[in-house]
């Protein structure tokens, strides 16, 4: 076959491979919409995975067949060699400079932290993997490796033979496996409840039989019927115990579904053994039941702690494929995709915003809740900036495409969230190591428990031994930490503050000392105008309006503090020097505004400024002084009672600016924070925190998320108010999307609400196992008894953490 020539499709030949499909066979599937023959289960295996994927276009662009599996499982790595394929990787992974590269796969079959540990611990271990996280809410592993030395398939093929479905990560195939895996674990728990009613019956006729007399025939009946159904509950609902305790057995690990198996295995074929011999009592009433109830526990939890996963990916699916732009004098339909930026887009009412555009025609107000939180509209104008995600909610405008999509706001948040997710908490991976030192704790006390029993009762030895096993319940330890941290950070997102890193919550709660950036961060950032002290025979007026056809020329962040002023006519020409400021010449006259050595030169005259409070520019022309025009950059309004807020927390608040005016000053006596110090520069601030957490002092940072970088980064948590330009830039672990500074006392009460919750949930956990796995091995809690209570264990666990989501956390005092 010649380079670009697509094979053709023969209904003969396996549509992946080419070989010949046997007689009598029929392996085939359908992709894009056609039915697609296929030789052997291993081409179905990997066809089948391409078109889940999303990638069938792989078969349209091939020049040639694939190369068929060298196994009909598909687990040697030749069935996913196709992944090695250089175009195929870069579409769900990244390289770096340094030759690494950065995958993200989403993996079916995972149940618990045990799992992610299993595989985070087998991945590893292979030679040439630099990081493995495996993400349980979203079943995403992250995967950090060299290709030079491991190939991609070899990852694909160890996931696969550790039981696990991998495939490349798509919001599309994360949604169809979450459903997926929805309904089967529904399916499961569905026949286990149908068995539990139907055995539950016919135990009761034998329990009313053991009292009043039953004839030996109907007894046997019932025995084994209730044998039938209870065999098909353990075959069908039960497997997901057995099949992913015994995946970590093969590793060499222990996790909780072990003892949960071999209480379920033991019970099922005594019961059996009982009916079979004719001796002794059977109790598949509470096989069916434990089970049941135990993948009830399961499902709930599973489907709260998926609650949250997909929010973000649901806000990219929202925005529109097809969108008007404005093409050779008429409005034309185009693919989003195809939208490049200076593009004009029309936004008709109740359209998302497809792009971050500007403003060019037209007013209205946009919704943008899933920035910021904020239900109320925000107003738009011509030169108003517009984010992809949010809705028009008023009249038609017409807009200007400022970038693609993986550079606009929506994308950058999206990104933090991942990064945020990617992270595995200090304490859940203290947790993690916990539960399998547990498992085998719980194993050893079953033994004793047993022997113990065996030597007392030897009829009860069996049933206590179960209830113990089937009481314990690490899960809920492993869960007391990630289920709260998801929680909050869903929370603290869905009120315009994106967590970055998870362990940020902890030295958030943990942190007693704040220090605030001044400019962009406790201000505006954008210098206005406050005071005109005139110095000649002219009107205020009349020296703003020179001021403001002079700053024409200028593109420094003090010329827009002139903008709403009209300028004045008759300025010939004018030049902009950096660091001085500007000049020009109108009516045969040359006149400067800028910083007094720059006027003085033309108008030696000149007097200081009048004070220090502000920033101050002069006026004048070539002959005499006109006017010092003095700039300030305004309080944000919400900034005094933000502060107090945190002073009443208990916090020690600082100011900490680069400013080298009195600003610094005159800001922190308005605010009252009696330390603070100006004119410093980022390698001053990184000192001044290094210094204060040497002194073992846990430092936050709030900064605007520019300069401050260097310094957000070294302090234990940091806060970055983010505009719509820095968002992607920023480091810091908290990023407050809207500008409130609402946000950072918000977020304060979340991390502390979070530590709270966490350690009601550590110990509830403990206090469960201490409590409960004492009195099974006593005999006082019977096996269904066990089953519930570590259901409703880890259940709890969860829906604690889920306090954490509640609105009423905005108006909960500070403690």
């Amino acid at each position: 076959m010649s380079p670009g020539q697509v094979p053709r499709v023969d209904r003969d030949a396996c549509y992946h491979c080419g070989e010949d499909v046997p007689a009598g066979t029929d392996f085939g599937l359908t992709i894009d919409g056609d039915y697609r023959a296929m030789c052997c289960p291993g081409c179905r295996a990997v066809a089948s995975l391409i078109d889940r994927s999303g990638m069938a276009g792989f078969y349209r662009q091939r020049t040639a067949y694939s190369e068929r599996p060298a196994t009909e499982g598909g687990l040697d790595s030749s069935a996913w060699a196709i992944y090695d394929q250089p175009d195929l990787a870069d579409s769900f992974s990244q390289q770096d400079e340094a030759g690494y590269r950065d995958a993200r796969l989403l993996l079916g079959g995972i149940t618990c932290a045990a799992c992610t540990w299993l595989i985070e611990r087998s991945l590893s271990a292979v030679e040439g993997v630099e990081r493995a996280l495996v993400n349980l809410a979203q079943s995403r592993l992250d995967i950090r490796f060299d290709p030079r030395r491991v190939a991609l398939s070899d990852i694909f093929a160890r996931i696969d033979a550790l039981g696990y479905r991998p495939q490349p990560l798509q919001h599309a195939t994360q949604r169809a496996l979450f459903e997926s895996e929805r309904k089967t674990a529904l399916r499961r728990v569905a026949v286990a409840g149908i068995g539990m009613m139907q055995v539950g019956m016919f135990g009761i006729a034998l329990h009313a039989g053991d009292l009043q007399g039953i004839s030996p025939e109907y007894q046997g009946l019932l025995r084994w019927v209730s044998c039938m159904v209870a065999t098909f509950v353990v075959w069908y609902s039960a497997r997901p115990f057995f099949s992913t305790a015994w995946r970590h057995l093969r590793q060499g690990t222990l996790v909780m579904d072990l003892p949960v198996s071999l209480a379920i295995g033991l019970a099922w074929l005594a019961s059996v053994w009982a009916t079979v011999s004719g001796q002794g009592q059977v109790y598949f009433d509470s096989v069916v039941m434990f089970t049941f109830f135990l993948l009830l526990g399961r499902f709930l939890e599973q489907r709260v702690r998926q609650r949250h996963a997909l929010n973000w990916f649901d806000l990219e699916t929202t925005l529109p494929a097809a969108v008007s732009v404005f093409r050779e004098g008429t409005w034309q339909l185009e693919a989003r995709q195809q939208l490049r930026p200076g593009d004009r887009i029309l936004l008709r009412p109740g359209d998302t915003v497809p792009l971050d555009a500007r403003v060019a025609k037209g007013r209205s107000a946009l919704q943008e809740a899933s920035f910021n939180g904020e239900q109320m509209p925000r107003a738009v104008q011509p030169g108003d900036t517009v984010y992809a995600g949010t809705v028009n909610t008023g009249d038609s405008l017409e807009a200007e495409v400022l970038c693609l999509y993986e550079e606009t706001r929506l994308a950058a948040l999206q990104r933090s969230v991942d990064y945020a997710q990617s992270e595995k908490p200090r304490l859940a991976q203290l947790a993690d190591r916990i539960a399998s030192w547990f498992v085998a704790g719980v194993l050893l006390i079953t033994l004793l428990t047993a022997a113990g029993w065996y030597l007392l009762d030897p009829a009860r030895a069996l049933w206590v031994s179960l209830a113990v096993l089937v009481v314990s319940c690490p899960c809920a330890l492993a869960l007391a930490t990630p289920a709260a941290l998801t929680s909050a950070a869903s929370w603290l997102r869905s009120n315009g503050v994106i967590v970055r890193g998870e362990n940020a919550l902890e030295a958030l709660a943990a942190t007693d000392h704040m220090i605030f950036d001044k400019t962009g961060t406790l201000t505006e950032g954008q210098l206005q105008l406050e005071q005109v002290a005139l110095l000649a025979d002219c009107t205020e007026a009349d020296a703003l309006s020179l001021a403001a056809a002079l700053q024409q020329h200028a593109n420094h962040p003090v010329a827009t503090a002139f903008r709403g002023v009209k300028p004045a006519d008759g300025f010939d020409q004018g030049s902009y020097l950096t660091g001085a400021g500007v000049s020009g010449r109108r009516g045969g006259r040359e006149y400067r505004i800028g910083s007094a050595a720059f006027c003085r030169e033309k108008a030696p005259a000149l007097p200081p400024a009048p004070d220090a409070s502000r920033y101050w520019v002069a006026l004048c022309t070539e002959e005499q002084p006109l006017a010092w025009i003095g700039l300030g950059d305004r309080l944000r309004p919400e900034a005094p009672a933000v502060i107090s807020r945190l002073a009443q927390a208990g916090l020690e608040l600082e100011l900490l600016t680069g400013d080298h005016s009195g600003q610094g000053e005159r800001l922190a006596h308005s605010l009252g924070l009696s330390h603070w110090q100006s004119g410093l520069s980022p390698q001053q601030k990184m000192a001044r925190v290094t210094a204060l957490q040497q002194a073992g002092v846990s430092v936050t940072m709030v900064g605007d998320g520019l300069n401050d970088a260097p310094v957000l980064k070294l302090a234990n948590s940091s806060f970055a108010v983010a505009g719509a330009t820095d968002l992607a830039r920023t480091q810091a672990d908290f990023v407050i999307a809207g500008g409130d500074l609402w946000a950072i006392p918000r977020t304060l009460e979340q991390a502390r609400r979070c530590r709270r919750i966490i350690k009601q949930n550590f110990g509830w956990a403990l206090g469960y196992n201490l409590c409960g796995i004492p009195l099974a091995a006593m005999g006082l809690v019977p096996p269904w008894a066990a089953a519930i209570g570590m259901s409703l264990s880890s259940l709890l666990v969860v829906l604690n953490s889920l306090r954490l989501n509640r609105r009423a956390a905005r108006r909960r005092r500070l403690t």
